[in-house]
């Protein structure tokens, strides 16, 4: 059988402790869980009337990912309002994901009493991209703003 549920957690490390404080034991999560996936719904920047914003460069981007880096260009824009969007400056909205493959370190780290530290540290160790390296992501592409991010998603340890 193959079920999908939801889990009100920050980030998709969360929700192992959360099903655990729910009553579920270890074991069986171990036994069951293949994956989680985290999601974030952010606005996006209207295109007909963005600007561009000198002020987000790869370096400032760097500073709420790291220590993961932005490679590539960064094209930020800020939002300024018109019509189309109703002088919001945004229009329409995004996710923003986070995958969690459970790996056999993972399900380790699962039966030694877990801690979320620990936990997410193995996520990120097995190849989990964070939310919010995932927003940093959308900034530099030019689709959302900082401040959007910031506001989504969890901080990163």
């Amino acid at each position: 059988h193959l079920v999908f549920s939801t889990l009100h957690t920050n980030d998709a490390p969360s929700a192992i402790t959360r099903l655990m404080e729910l009553g579920v034991p270890s074991y069986l999560i171990n036994a069951v869980m293949l994956g989680v996936l985290a999601q974030r719904l952010v606005r996006t920047l209207c295109p007909h009337c963005r600007q561009p914003d000198a002020s987000v460069t790869r370096e400032r981007l760097a500073e709420f990912v790291k220590p993961w880096q932005i490679t590539g260009s960064v094209r930020a824009y800020r939002p300024v309002g018109c019509v189309d969007c109703r002088m919001t400056g945004y229009l329409g909205r995004m996710g923003l994901y986070e995958l969690l493959s459970v790996s056999e370190e993972f399900k380790t780290q699962i039966n030694k009493e877990p801690n979320l530290g620990a936990l997410r540290r193995q996520a990120v160790a097995d190849g989990m991209r964070p939310l919010r390296l995932a927003g940093a992501l959308r900034v530099a592409e030019g689709v959302t703003t900082i401040e959007e991010v910031l506001s989504a998603t969890p901080p990163l340890e």
